[in-house]
């Protein structure tokens, strides 16, 4: 396989960068600055629903705003988070896309929302975090816990709210990469490309705001010499636009059409009878159309509402072919979801902060298989026809202040399902502040109730992968989940910028009826395949400990470290839940001078159980990232290295669910000004 040719990107680089035209940069898109990190007030709405300074928010919040996602290049909203303590990225099961889980909770129970609104997940599921990119993110907040009564069902592990920017100043962005794997990378190199554009018009009545962001990757083998591959191919397209009108001194109205398309290609094997192996190609598509209404409006300096109206359709279709190019089989998918809600909020007497809101919503899932059978075309419905789900919801919250230093923040959420009638979920969080001559102490406990409907998915889909050797069942007999969470912190903010800060979270999680998948034993001999089918299980608990401690060393350098330590048990058996590592690691060392900026980031995972029997372990696993910038003038050359270790699962190791990707190198250019410059 040929090798990447570092002297030919270089030269080709070096060519765009001459031919960029003397523009000036617009400041506030270049996070490189010398000296101390200004550390200016930075507001937050995921924790109570109102602006709040992060400082003073009662429910504990974790920020990354645009500095970090700029530093540590994420291409997408998994990148992102990946060195944020707490968090653990997994490959979502058939999918090869990554999903989030929290405190022992998987992604299926933790709510992504973007601008306030749920993402789609694919198939009904778990949401795909490398389909969120972050070009046009301002920021990105995340609230661990059960957070159900501000947020309604799949909030049981906590919320991340991704949020967009505005449309402030008239600029543009101009960003290109290229990257190789090592030897196990698919086709010639380079094995992976990013393009990024974006423009902005700021204006004291209309603003507007384009983003496009394109990635393509090759895939990955962990055995080359195999035909089949271990990541596969990928090609990724994001649109989105945004439009704000200041329609009065106190009125906004936003409309934000997104589109999202995503092809992936990945050879597969299969076994024949007699030992043969099959050679197949596996082909998915995803497209996604959505749009966004939003209306906000201040009536005076105490009272203020929001009204909020989303569409968005995901069509899926993933299908199998033999390497000769005949059709094997087919599957189609359609979401469609359509939400509004609206939200009052009110300072009433200077010690209450009211919050009342209601949203309806109604979600629709089709979903049909074909199969080709000696040239004939058998379909089939996996998803009963019809499948629907709605729900309206009314929730309240008063935020409470005794003083300058102590709040109370009660609400309580009521759900109306469709199919599982009500559901109440409230929430107490309560904060102390401690003033010391070298700085503060805020202290915060709060319980909240969480639940979870069952998805469509669970309910009624039947993913039927014969050829491959399993299936998994639906069962409409599910019941929903709900839990009791408790999280009780403390964070030290001090006055000297060169102190270290930190904060230590303590959280204990009660499930009822939590959703597994489990292995059937009757289905499996009956029909001579694994069959795998959903499953309430009565009783389980996750408790730990999630620390965190931002050291600001010297004028040039600073370090970030974090660690969890996770406990998960099956209260019935008393075995441990399994992909729950007990211990996990996240550091990060920053070197800022002039134009120059360099980062590593590594994370440690300790090993964990990957079956409920507990008799089988993957192991555990670190990975180091190197990340470089250095800016001159409107441009800013990018470089990095992901797992420079290149550590990945031993070959052939089923057992092993360590990240699969090996090392991977790219280069890159940004160009940033605003129009109009000479």
């Amino acid at each position: 396989m040929p090798r990447f040719k570092f002297s030919t990107l270089a030269i080709l680089l070096a060519g765009v960068g001459a031919a960029v035209p003397n523009v000036q940069a617009d400041p506030a898109e270049h996070p490189l600055s010398a000296g101390e990190p200004a550390l200016l007030p930075q507001i937050v709405i995921t924790g109570t629903r109102t602006e709040r300074l992060l400082e003073d928010v009662p429910v504990r919040t974790q920020v990354i705003d645009r500095a970090t996602l700029e530093r540590r290049q994420a291409r997408d909203l998994a990148d992102a988070l990946r060195l944020l303590p707490g968090v653990y990225l997994r490959t979502i099961h058939g999918k090869q896309g990554q999903e989030i889980w929290m405190q022992g909770l998987d992604g299926d129970r933790v709510l992504i929302l973007i601008d306030g609104i749920p993402a789609i997940a694919s198939t009904g599921s778990t949401v795909d975090l490398t389909q969120i990119m972050v070009a046009d993110v301002e920021r990105i907040e995340v609230v661990r816990g059960a957070t159900s009564a501000l947020y309604g069902s799949s909030a049981m592990g906590g919320v991340i709210n991704v949020i967009t920017r505005r449309p402030e100043a008239t600029a543009y962005r101009l960003q290109a990469e290229v990257g190789a794997y090592d030897r196990r990378g698919d086709g010639d190199v380079p094995h992976g490309a990013h393009l990024l554009g974006r423009w902005s018009r700021g204006g004291e009545y209309v603003s507007a705001e384009f983003t496009g962001d394109w990635r393509r990757n090759d895939g990955f083998s962990l055995q080359p010499e195999r035909f089949a591959q271990d990541v596969h191919g990928i090609e990724h397209l994001n649109l989105s636009s945004r439009l704000d009108w200041n329609l009065a001194p106190r009125s906004r109205f936003s409309l934000r059409p997104t589109w999202m398309q995503e092809d992936k290609t990945q050879r597969v094997s299969v076994s024949l009878p007699g030992g043969a192996e099959g050679r197949r190609v596996k082909e998915e598509t995803v497209r996604q159309p959505g749009l966004v209404l939003d209306l906000n409006r201040a009536t005076d300096d105490r009272s203020d509402w929001r009204m909020t109206a989303s569409w968005s359709r995901f069509e899926n279709q993933t299908s199998e072919r033999s390497v000769a190019g005949d059709p094997l089989t087919r599957r189609d998918a359609e979401i469609v979801s359509r939400r509004i809600e609206g939200q009052w909020n009110h300072e009433w007497n200077r010690r209450h902060w009211l919050t009342l809101g209601a949203l309806a919503r109604d979600e629709r899932l089709d979903q049909t298989k074909d199969n080709w059978v000696g040239g004939v075309v058998v379909g089939s419905d996996e998803i009963e026809p019809g499948a629907r789900h709605r729900n309206q919801e009314v929730f309240a919250q008063d935020n409470i202040f005794f003083g300058e230093k102590s709040e109370i923040l009660a609400g309580l959420r009521y759900q109306h399902d469709s199919d599982f009638g009500g559901f109440l979920a409230p929430s107490l969080n309560l904060k102390r502040q401690v003033d010391s001559g070298g700085g503060r102490l805020n202290l915060r406990a709060g319980v909240g109730r969480g639940y979870r409907v069952p998805n469509l998915k669970e309910r009624y889909f039947e993913f039927d992968q014969s050829s491959l050797g399993y299936r998994v069942a639906g069962n409409p007999d599910l019941q929903p989940e709900s839990s009791v969470s408790v999280q009780i912190g403390a964070e030290w903010l001090p006055l000297n910028s060169r102190a270290p800060r930190w904060d230590v979270n303590l959280f204990h999680n009660d499930i009822r009826d939590l959703i597994t998948t489990e292995f059937n034993t009757d289905l499996t001999e009956q029909e001579g395949l694994q069959v795998f089918d959903y499953r309430n299980l009565a009783r389980a608990r996750t408790w730990g400990v999630e620390t965190g401690l931002a050291w600001q060393i010297s004028r040039d350098l600073r370090w970030d470290l974090g660690y969890t330590w996770l406990q998960a048990e099956d209260q019935d058996t008393g075995r441990t839940l399994p992909l729950r590592p007990a211990h996990q690691v996240k550091t990060e060392l920053i070197h800022q001078r002039g134009r120059l900026q360099l980062s590593a980031g590594a994370e440690y995972q300790s090993s964990e159980f990957i079956d409920s029997a507990n008799t089988d372990k993957s192991p555990a696993w670190t990975r180091v990232n190197l990340r470089g910038a250095w800016r001159h003038g409107p441009v800013t050359w990018l470089a990095g290295v992901d797992n420079v270790f290149d550590q990945v699962p031993a070959a052939g190791d089923a057992a092993d669910f360590s990240p699969k990707p090996g090392r991977y190198v790219y280069l890159g250019l940004r160009l940033d000004g605003p129009f109009g410059s000479q």
